[in-house]
């Protein structure tokens, strides 16, 4: 357990490792590009230059808002990555301390080790295991063991094809409309 424990909280440094790195080259590139603008600025103040026509001035305005647009884009998808990522360690630690404090209090009894985390369930997952408790009581199902319960909230809340669903939706992702909408379909095929 420990070495799960160990494994969880590694993973969930390396998260946000990635995400503080993330955040510091964006940063850096920002500045970088502050600094670009700035020289730009004092070049065309302290030279001659030749006046420009509005077309180019617009092109190059235009280029500037898409680099921009790109930066943005990419941060919203990482942040939207790394989101689900960290949601999916905290919710591997939730069960993880569970099986903790069911080994430190020597609980046995697995009808016990199924109802004690239901007191601590929140909003979808409270929802589902009334759906669930309901189908017990019936006798349409069966989660009887500690193992079970982990199985059925698994299978519930970690479709294990996530993965896989979001690189088929990014494998077919195109840029044919506006940054905004490509932004948008990028953010939804990480949703």
């Amino acid at each position: 357990m420990k070495a799960r424990l160990a494994k969880v909280e590694l993973a969930m440094a390396d998260t946000r490792e990635g995400v503080d790195l993330i955040e510091q080259g964006m940063e850096k590139g920002l500045e970088d590009l502050r600094k670009q603008i700035q020289d730009l600025h004092e070049g065309v103040l302290g030279s001659q230059v030749q006046p420009v026509s509005h077309e180019e001035f617009m092109s190059f305005q235009d280029k500037v808002m898409n680099m921009f647009a790109s930066v943005e884009s990419r941060m919203e998808a990482l942040a939207v990555h790394m989101e689900a990522r960290d949601q999916e360690i905290r919710q591997e630690l939730a069960i993880y301390k569970t099986a903790h404090y069911f080994k430190v209090i020597a609980l046995t009894d697995e009808s016990t080790k199924v109802r004690t985390p239901t007191l601590y369930l929140t909003d979808n997952a409270t929802l589902w295991w009334r759906r669930r408790f309901a189908d017990i009581e019936k006798g349409t199902c069966t989660i009887d063991t500690w193992d079970a319960f982990k199985r059925e909230i698994k299978r519930q809340f970690y479709p294990e094809d996530v993965a896989y669903l979001t690189r088929k939706n990014m494998k077919h992702l195109k840029h044919t409309g506006s940054i905004h909408e490509y932004v948008k379909r990028v953010l939804y095929a990480y949703a």
